[in-house]
């Protein structure tokens, strides 16, 4: 019940966020720009490097920061371990079965969890095509998304 309550919650904190967003001069497509942003900074291969990859591409874009910060957000402690591992994954098959490489670029993590070795190339090309390719695809549903919260927004307030 409790978990209930709290995502609630956050659903209306998000929510107002959006809302102050519009009512202060924010479009849609602004904010579309920069929750697919934050979705490509939440798949980037780049782990502690968020923060600042979100703060260089707010002011190279003019995103608008709080929606930059929640889509990012995806990506937490909780899922860091998926995300990851799709990354990976998908990095590995695109790179063997697509390109047809094998890279010799291995890190052995046998010393640090005692299991095999992981080739890096996979981790960084598979986050970075992933991400780019999960924003592109979320971009008109997200686009539409906040253009109908917008117009349901400014029939609100302006009946």
């Amino acid at each position: 019940m409790m978990i209930k309550q709290y995502l609630l919650k956050s659903l209306d904190r998000c929510k107002a966020i959006f809302t102050n967003a519009l009512v202060g001069g924010c479009t849609a497509q602004r904010l579309t720009l920069s929750f697919c942003m934050g979705i490509y900074v939440a798949f980037s291969p780049f782990p502690g490097a968020h923060t600042i990859m979100m703060i260089i591409l707010k002011y190279l874009f003019n995103l608008h920061f709080p929606t930059l910060f929640i889509a990012t957000s995806i990506n937490n402690p909780w899922t860091m371990v998926p995300f990851y591992s799709f990354d990976y994954a998908f990095g590995y098959w695109f790179l063997r079965s697509v390109i047809g490489w094998n890279p010799t670029w291995n890190i052995s993590l046998a010393a640090f969890f005692g299991s095999g070795k992981i080739c890096v190339w996979s981790f960084l090309i598979g986050g970075n095509i992933l991400g780019i390719m999960i924003a592109l695809a979320s971009y008109p549903l997200v686009n539409r998304l906040f253009a109908q919260f917008a117009s349901a927004l400014a029939r609100k307030q302006y009946p």
